[in-house]
């Protein structure tokens, strides 16, 4: 794995524990194979999640598969705990080069739930929030001066499509995942002459533990809108974040990348209209 194209990058990955209710440690989720993909370019990983035994599972799979990882139990809400986080890979491995700001409370989606704006609850709310955007914001805030000291870096925020359309419920993870993509912006305008990229991926829905949870006709129902035949799953995810941390995207920068099999750009038609055959533009 050393000799990787991220041989000699250290990476932090965050939510990369995919601890999640009764599928618990056995499915991998985006943040875990997100992880996976940058040790397997050889970089050195650091793999922070509020659930520190899941992640050491992932961090010791990627030991055994020849790969650099160390495990940290972190609360991205928490600022000692982000800072201690970016400690530990300075600690671990002398640099940092990568962060890949994933962590999210997914659960809560389902219970309380995340409904229409009139049910919304004000703890909902402001849960959701200090996870996505605080914990996203607290991220930047200290890896960058980190980077900094070896000449900068790539940062990756996991965005969504719920956060660049209106929906029918996913109120308050819509609202924090656009206030991510606006982090993105600010942090490749602000650091980037200063060698800082910034970018976020914005998947549609991908196969890891918590979506499994919405049930297969729901699951089926996207990839029916979906322009390929399939809904993702978390390695379409780790392959785009390894793009986008690499060299290879050294021009990408401020930038959203759906990764949604064309879910969000199509018109609200296309799915109707492949089935009927109803379609503007045909005699």
């Amino acid at each position: 794995m050393n000799g990787g194209i991220l041989a000699g990058k250290v990476a932090i990955v965050t939510g990369a524990g995919s601890f999640h209710g009764d599928h618990q440690l056995h499915l991998p989720g985006q943040g875990s194979a997100v992880a996976a993909k940058l040790a397997s370019l050889g970089a050195a990983v650091v793999l922070a999640d509020l659930h520190g035994e899941a992640a050491e599972l992932r961090a010791k799979q990627i030991r055994e598969n020849g790969g650099q990882a160390v495990a940290v139990r972190v609360d991205v809400r928490s600022e000692a705990d982000v800072e201690r986080m970016v400690a530990t890979a300075v600690g671990e491995f002398g640099r940092l080069d990568i962060l890949h700001n994933n962590a999210a409370d997914l659960e809560r989606l389902f219970d309380p739930g995340d409904p229409e704006i009139t049910r919304m609850e004000a703890g909902t709310w402001h849960a959701v929030f200090s996870t996505l955007v605080l914990g996203t914001m607290l991220g930047c805030k200290h890896a960058i001066p980190v980077m900094l000291r070896t000449g900068g870096g790539s940062i990756v925020c996991t965005s969504s499509t719920s956060g660049e359309m209106g929906e029918l419920n996913l109120t308050v993870y819509g609202a924090a995942k656009a206030a991510v993509n606006q982090i993105v912006r600010s942090v490749s305008t602000q650091y980037g002459k200063q060698g800082i990229r910034c970018n976020a991926v914005a998947p549609g829905l991908i196969l890891s533990p918590p979506s499994l949870a919405i049930g297969q006709e729901l699951i089926d129902e996207y990839a029916r809108h979906c322009d390929t035949p399939y809904v993702g799953e978390p390695a379409d995810v780790a392959e785009v974040v390894a793009f986008l941390v690499s060299d290879a995207a050294r021009y990408v920068s401020g930038q959203v990348i759906r990764v949604d099999g064309g879910f969000a750009q199509q018109s609200p038609l296309a799915a109707d209209s492949r089935s009927s055959g109803l379609v503007a533009g045909v005699n």
